[in-house]
């Protein structure tokens, strides 16, 4: 014997849906619930508030995830961050004292940055033609090069050197007539020195055919002592003029833009992570608002649907507006010139 099947009976309603709001409300209508003198919402109207409540605590625990993965980081560079501008302040209040004693910010004609690049780029000059002096004493490979390199680097460092000494040592304008007078006569000598160089070439490849023309020796050693003149020079000049002429507000210049190096970095990361901590946050308020509000009109369809049955007047609890639990916010972290985190 074959059971008979039941006809397949339709999906009940959910709970929030309008229809099922519109059904409770006027089902209570009827039976004037609340009474009429309640001041205490309806029981369905508790159940609306505490199934919205299930959906905004869903989204408050997502968010307090991400933020519990994103605080640490902000905090972290927040500290990093203000240790930094502690150390700045001091700085920057003497380098204000000194700027207004001498009368003038720092003068720093040649840029730190295109210095340091200027001072790399002779270092790595300097090397091949210190290779090619060494290789003429015949030891091995790796003494060559030890020997090069050293010089490639002692010869630009010790005209750093000189170069601030000399800025801080002797009066500015004596200074910079030195360096007009000498900047022209390494030049030409460097200048002639290529000539010499070019013309050993030259040379060479006239002896190769059978003409037999050999440069002097000290022609050569002329040659090479310009050309590491040269660099020497170039990095003495370089330092010069990255400096100011006042040692101690040069001093507290160049300790203000090292800081200052250090910091921007650490802004950059901070202003990132505190944006998308502040994005997430303000994205869960929108979210958990729009929730809300949905709640507020799903209760407004149920007070009406229930006020259409009701025999009685409507209870004192119909004219409050929807109250929901407090949620403890997060606190946001504040995008101006110090980032300091601040709670909203």
């Amino acid at each position: 014997m074959r059971l008979m099947r039941s006809p397949q009976q339709p999906p009940p309603p959910e709970f929030a849906d309008e229809s099922r709001i519109a059904a409770e409300g006027q089902k209570d209508g009827e039976r004037n619930i609340p009474e009429m003198g309640s001041y205490t919402p309806a029981p369905f109207e508790q159940a609306l508030i505490a199934n919205g409540e299930q959906a905004v605590q869903q989204i408050y625990k997502a968010t307090s995830a991400k933020i519990a993965k994103l605080r640490p980081v902000v905090e972290s560079l927040q500290r990093h961050l203000n240790d930094l501008e502690r150390r700045m302040r001091p700085v920057a209040d003497a380098y204000k004292a000194r700027s207004a004693e001498v009368g003038r910010d720092a003068m720093i004609v040649f840029p730190p940055v295109f210095h340091w690049i200027l001072i790399a780029f002779l270092a790595v000059g300097e090397f091949p033609l210190n290779t090619v002096v060494f290789r003429l004493f015949g030891e091995a490979e790796y003494m060559t090069y030890i020997m090069a390199s050293t010089l490639a680097l002692i010869i630009p460092l010790i005209g750093v050197f000189i170069g601030v000494h000399l800025r801080h040592a002797i009066p500015r304008r004596v200074g910079n007539v030195l360096i007009g007078v000498l900047t022209p006569l390494v030049v030409a000598a460097t200048l002639y020195a290529v000539s010499l160089l070019r013309n050993t070439y030259i040379t060479s490849q006239m002896s190769s055919t059978g003409t037999q023309i050999l440069p002097e020796g000290n022609q050569m050693a002329y040659a090479l002592f310009a050309l590491n003149a040269l660099v020497f020079f170039g990095a003495t000049v370089a330092s010069y003029f990255a400096h100011d002429p006042d040692e101690r507000l040069d001093g507290f210049h160049h300790s203000m833009k090292a800081l200052d190096r250090k910091m921007h970095p650490i802004r950059k990361k901070l202003y990132a992570f505190g944006t998308e901590l502040n994005g997430e946050i303000e994205q869960a308020k929108s979210h958990i608002e729009e929730m809300r509000s949905l709640t507020k009109q799903r209760i407004q369809l149920y007070r009406q649907s229930n006020i259409r049955h009701r025999r009685l007047l409507p209870p004192p609890s119909f004219r409050r507006d929807t109250e929901f639990p407090t949620l403890q916010w997060w606190p946001t972290v504040s995008m101006n010139n110090n980032h300091h985190p601040e709670g909203t």
